[in-house]
Order: C-alpha cells, then structure tokens, then sequence
C-alpha cells in the first residue's frame, strides 16, 4: 500500500515483514546450484474461515460550501472583520493541503489564507485553552475578504467539521463573536482529497491524515489511493546446523470484491481495534516452502511453490475453482499505525489446521 506507515512511503508499497531474511548469506553457494523443484502439496488441512454478519453502512451525503443550509451555519459569528483585512494586518498563507499549526490569538482575530485548485472535502478543527474561540471561513476575492463568513466553520474543542469547498481563495479567521477573547490555538486543517467521497473511513486527532472512501477501487488517504499496489507479505526463516527452511507468502491486490471497517485481533499475537480489511476479488498470489542444506558439499535445495489448497503459485487469486470455497480473503490494514498487518486467509499458512492461529473479528460493517 502506501504508507501506512508501510504503505511504502506514505506511499508505495504496503506490506508487513514479520522476519526478514536475506538469501545473501547463501548466494554465493546457491547461484551454482539448481532448485528442484517439488511436485506435491502439503496436506495443512485448508479450513473455512467463518466471519459474523455484516452491517452496511449506507453511503455518506456530504454537503457542499455553496449550497450550505441554514441548520448547517454556525449559530454564532466573529465580529465584523474589515474588507481589507488582509492588507493591514498579518496573516499567514496554508500553501500546502494539510496543516497543523500552534498560534496564540493576542488581538480579536488572526488569518489564515488556503487557496483551493479544484473542489476538494475539506475539514476543519480548533483546539484551544479557550474554548470561546472559534474558526470560520470567508471567501477571498482580489486580496479582499469579501463580506460575512460563509458560515461554516468549527468552535474551539468541539471536534473536526467538513464540507466539499469549490475552487478558490478563502481566509480561515481565528477569533470569537465578542472580539475579546484570547487564548493559544491549535488550528488544523486538511483539503487534500477531492470531494465525491461516500464514507469517512478514519481521521487522525489532529487532522494529519484523512482517509476516504470513494468505491471498491479508491480510497484516498491525503489524496493517495491505499487500493494502488496494496500488498500483503510474510517471510518467516528457520536455521539449522547445515542449512534453513523458510516459508514465504504474498498477497498484491488487484481488484477488491468489498471494503469493511471492524475489529480484528489474532492468537500471533497483535491486534487491530480500528481495522480496514479489504476483500480480494483478484490478486496475485505466492506461496512457497523452501529448504537448503550443505553437508560437507552435499547441497541440496527444494522449493515447494504450492499453496494449502494444491495450487501452483505465482497466480492470480481468483481465478482458481476453490479461492473463494472457503470463506473471505481479507488484507487487514490497522487504522491506527497505518500499517498493513496480516492476511486473514485460509490460504495464509497460519489459518489453516497445521497453522494453528485463532483470530476474531467484530463489529464488521461494509462500505459502499
């Protein structure tokens, strides 16, 4: 995925290494010598994944700037802030479309000047140590804040706000309805992901990282899609006096049958409260068991390439007879790290008999 913190560099490929290992050690004895290759799968006794029901979270409606309600305005407003404020007092300029910044409001107002390229879902919050302090929006026109506020924005301490904001000039004023009041601020803001969202998949506290829901094959994390080369990879090595064995498996997603939020927690042990578990419709799929041994000369190396249920890897999942017999292949994505943390599969080795691994998974409600 992306980065997640592993979504590979906030943004490129995601995967969760469990052990790394490196054939480096071995190259120069086993560049000379051919792999055999094994013609038999294992019998790990392939078993059924069984999930809970699922909820369906309806498809969100997110309100547009333009076409703000009057329930939707704020019940309160800054005081009259002057046409030419921008020209005779300071101000700053949020030039990229995440911010989280400190300021302490010594005079009745400070300004914050965003410009929008396109319509974009944006949020807003203010964290302060007076909660009598709010931040609203005004439109910008030819360095003029033109008027009254839009009517939207956030008061101190009372959680994000969000709304689809057209292109062009605003100013985020930081004050409150009397003018006296002050006190320090911590003023987010994030405008990175276009509006045509349908679900907020999570936010972090300050505004930092916005994810969003479009459809099966886009969710926008600050304006990168998760979906794109999402992958799933686990590398696991056992040494022995003469040689190792090791196990590896990789799930890169191709195409998504569903996208669900829920709890996941696993017998590995690790937990995901705030999961994303995207279902694979297509993927492709390596599953391979290996083993190396050197005894005084005598070298012998196997590789194993099929998976639990009998099938040759690499493929592409999804295609085979039995990839969906026995239940969900999800891509577990931990919210809160943003790191992708396991496979939950009955392909994935761990899930199956010999595998052993137990999981749960809660509160599963699906998007779209």
């Amino acid at each position: 995925m992306r980065k997640l913190k592993k979504f590979s560099s906030f943004l490129c490929t995601l995967a969760l290494v469990v052990t790394c290992f490196s054939a480096n050690a071995f190259a120069a004895e086993t560049n000379s010598i051919p792999e055999i290759e094994a013609t038999e799968a294992q019998d790990i006794g392939i078993q059924s994944l069984a999930v809970e029901e699922v909820d369906v979270i309806s498809p969100q409606e997110f309100s547009d700037l333009e076409n703000l309600s009057q329930m939707e305005q704020l019940t309160s407003s800054l005081v009259d802030i002057p046409d030419n404020a921008l020209k005779t007092r300071e101000n700053w300029a949020i030039n990229k479309p995440v911010f989280v910044g400190e300021g302490t409001l010594t005079d009745s107002f400070d300004i914050y000047v965003v410009t929008l390229t396109s319509k974009q879902l944006s949020f807003l919050k203010l964290n302060s140590s007076n909660s009598n302090l709010m931040a609203v929006l005004y439109y910008v026109e030819d360095g003029m804040i033109l008027g009254e506020s839009t009517g939207w924005g956030v008061y101190a301490n009372g959680g994000e706000n969000y709304i689809n904001i057209p292109a062009g000039q605003y100013a985020i004023v930081v004050g409150s309805s009397t003018g006296a009041e002050r006190g320090d601020y911590q003023l987010m803001w994030n405008c990175s992901n276009p509006s045509g969202a349908t679900g907020i998949v999570d936010t972090t506290d300050d505004l930092s990282r916005v994810v969003l829901y479009y459809n099966n094959s886009t969710i926008l994390s600050n304006g990168l899609n998760i979906l794109e080369d999402l992958k799933w990879e686990e590398h696991e090595t056992w040494y022995m006096p003469l040689g190792y064995s090791a196990r590896d498996m990789s799930m890169t997603l191709i195409d998504a049958k569903g996208i669900y939020l829920g709890s996941f927690s696993s017998s590995a042990p690790y937990s995901a409260p705030n999961a994303l578990l995207v279902d694979v419709q297509r993927g492709t799929w390596t599953y391979a068991n290996s083993y190396y041994q050197n005894n005084v000369g005598d070298v012998t190396h196997v590789i194993n390439w099929y998976d639990p249920s009998g099938m040759k890897t690499p493929r592409t999942f999804g295609e085979g007879p039995d990839d969906f017999s026995y239940g969900p292949n999800y891509i577990v994505i931990n919210l809160d790290t943003f790191e992708v943390c396991e496979f939950l599969s009955p392909f994935n080795y761990h899930y199956t008999e010999n595998g052993g691994r137990t999981f749960t998974l809660t509160n599963l409600r699906q998007l779209g």
